[in-house]
């Protein structure tokens, strides 16, 4: 199997380092000059199937790239962002300030702390993880819009890294990373 995954252009929330797991923001006229970067290379590949979240940055990312390559959009929950619950829509200034306790929680175990109506990152990682299980035994070459924290995760598991490593790996808007996984080993053949 081939992955290739692009995370969705530069939105507003991105430029103002603003929580917007859940919450959509529109892309800037840059996000959308960043997808349109991508399209040339994409259109060289080989794609048999193109995977979105359903956010709607995602989305119109997604259909950029769809109209450009042909292919049909096929929508999936399993490819949102972490769930921020009530850090979702602020800034780190803002929640440091008006959610102290549950900062200072998650700051001291993003991994397995649940932010109060949201997900925790085991959450996401489960959902993201069993997503690429249904994927991973499979041929072919799979296009996968998504966000950095789904690529990350992406990246760890097929990579066979440590949850933990996955910070990293810097995951810009408009970025491609690619993964060939063949015989339960993954390697990282490209990052753009």
């Amino acid at each position: 199997m081939k992955l290739i995954l692009v995370r969705h252009g530069e939105t507003q929330a991105n430029v103002e380092r603003i929580y917007s797991g859940w919450t959509d923001f529109p892309l800037t006229d840059r996000g959308k000059e960043q997808i349109n970067n991508l399209l040339e290379i994409l259109s060289k590949e080989n794609i048999d199937v193109l995977y979105s979240s359903p956010l709607s940055r995602a989305l119109v990312t997604a259909e950029i790239i769809s109209e450009y390559i042909g292919k049909k959009i096929y929508v999936s929950e399993k490819l949102k962002e972490m769930n921020f619950g009530i850090f979702e829509g602020k800034s780190y200034r803002e929640i440091s300030e008006t959610h102290h306790l549950e900062w200072e929680k998650w700051t001291n175990d993003n991994i397995k702390y649940r932010i109060p109506n949201g997900e925790s990152l085991i959450d996401m990682y489960n959902r993201v993880t069993q997503f690429i299980d249904e994927l991973k035994d499979r041929t072919g070459t799979f296009l996968l819009i998504t966000h950095a924290g789904v690529i990350r995760i992406v990246i760890t598991y097929l990579l066979n890294l440590n949850m933990d490593k996955m910070w990293h790996f810097k995951i810009l808007p408009g970025c491609l990373v690619e993964i060939l996984y063949e015989n339960d080993f993954g390697v990282l053949t490209r990052l753009i």
